[in-house]
């Protein structure tokens, strides 16, 4: 199926991340222009290389911090310059930290949420305004299964994913009579180094196997394994695509059927 995102103008935050490293690589399958966002630029040159090599259009890299208004501001405008226009916004930035509550001070809490949750919003007040003005856009924010099925070692994740939900679904008021969809979408755990280290951790703490510590998030997902990086990647396409033309303000849980819903 044809998307239609040949050409398009995206922009992907967190692109440094294996999920954001699959998201780049499919957007460049489908001929989009992207620009991507990070802390560390230099960390996407061999990113950046590879898409090149496949004959799509080159990826800019840019210096973003998401915690910094200034920051995230100037990458926008500069990521508007360089497509012309911005017709597609990807939020996959933003890692929480784990542990037990009692255990998290208040400036984990304040990292973890400046990160994704305030992270997004500063780039959501940069991009929608210019996706308004010009009667048209798409933007898919990546939130997590946790906003609705917190576990209680991953709160600070879970909170920041919640509120995201509800921006994704007040915002979409704001923003539909301009031409201009936001929508969420809600992955379970995917298999990456990320995940692993965060198994690592729990079954240190626990005194246990990495085996026997991912054996509960398994056991909660109907297809009993983790998604990979490259089916998440899928879901944002078509949630950012004109396939999805008249989808906004909703979430889609893609997490194997661990959230159970009648």
């Amino acid at each position: 199926m044809d998307l239609q995102l040949r050409d398009a103008g995206v922009v992907l935050s967190g692109a440094s991340g294996a999920l954001g490293h699959a998201i780049a690589r499919a957007f460049a399958s489908e001929g989009a222009r992207l620009v991507l966002l990070a802390r560390k630029p230099a960390a996407l040159e061999s990113l950046v290389a590879e898409i090149s090599a496949t004959g799509a259009p080159r990826p800019l890299a840019l210096n973003c911090d998401l915690s910094s208004a200034s920051s995230t501001d100037a990458a926008i405008e500069a990521a508007e310059r360089a497509l012309g226009a911005i017709d597609v916004l990807v939020l996959a930035a933003g890692a929480a930290q784990g542990g037990i509550f009692w255990d998290i001070d208040d400036a984990a809490w304040q990292r973890n949420l400046d990160a994704k949750l305030f992270g997004s919003i500063r780039s959501l007040r940069a991009v929608a305004p210019r996706m308004t003005a010009r009667g048209r856009g798409r933007i898919v924010v990546i939130a997590g299964n946790s906003a609705r099925l917190p576990e209680p070692r991953m709160l600070p994740g879970a909170v920041a994913n919640a509120g995201l939900l509800a921006i994704v679904r007040g915002l979409a008021e704001e923003l539909g009579p301009h031409g201009v969809a936001i929508n969420a979408l809600n992955p379970g755990p995917v298999r990456s180094t990320r995940w692993q280290r965060m198994m690592q951790a729990e079954a240190e703490r626990a005194g246990t196997t990495v085996d026997v510590a991912e054996a509960p998030f398994l056991a909660k997902s109907a297809l009993r394994r983790l998604a990979t990086a490259e089916e998440v990647a899928q879901h944002v396409l078509f949630l950012a695509s004109p396939r999805a033309a008249h989808l906004t303000g909703t979430s889609l849980t893609v997490d194997g059927g661990s959230t159970k819903s009648p």
